[in-house]
């Protein structure tokens, strides 16, 4: 299995590191991961364009000749150089409740509905998420859409 990157989008702002037997199943692989990802990752209204796959070794060289055609300006961010990302200033935890409003502990497992995985856990009734601006709040029975919303709030009211 070999390492891949695939650019992602006509500018290349974004890529993907991906494992594949081939460059190929890495595009593939590439364009599955952008296309789940897509409403939470990358906040675009024109489709994306998935690239080529590149060995680092290709990625490398490709980047080099950049640098030295742009006289070291305007430098694409290379795979292993990703500055990480600052923390943001508001959160919005979820928090799974049981059916008389106690709050459910992390590691009490429970099934895609609510069903609890653990003995002593009578089962998660909804989930819920409040902002720390104080301003916003979800309650709803599935804590997808309590993450899903969440996750957009936070890139919305607070980007």
């Amino acid at each position: 299995m070999s390492k891949y990157i695939v650019a992602v989008d006509e500018i290349r702002v974004h890529w993907v590191p991906v494992l594949a037997p081939t460059p190929e199943a890495a595009q593939r692989e590439a364009e599955r991961i952008v296309a789940a990802d897509r409403k939470v990752w990358f906040d675009h209204t024109e489709p994306l364009v998935v690239g080529d796959a590149q060995t680092e070794a290709e990625w490398d060289a490709e980047q080099e000749a950049i640098d030295r055609r742009s006289g070291g300006h305007q430098a694409t961010p290379r795979a292993r150089h990703q500055k990480p990302t600052p923390a943001p200033k508001f959160t919005a935890p979820r928090t799974d409740h049981h059916g008389d409003d106690t709050p459910c502990p992390p590691n009490h497992k429970h099934t895609s509905s609510g069903k609890p995985l653990v003995a002593e856990c009578p089962g998660r009734a909804y989930s819920k998420a409040v902002c720390t601006c104080r301003e916003w709040s979800i309650k709803s029975p599935g804590k997808g859409y309590v993450d899903d919303e969440r996750r957009r709030h936070l890139r919305t009211a607070h980007a």
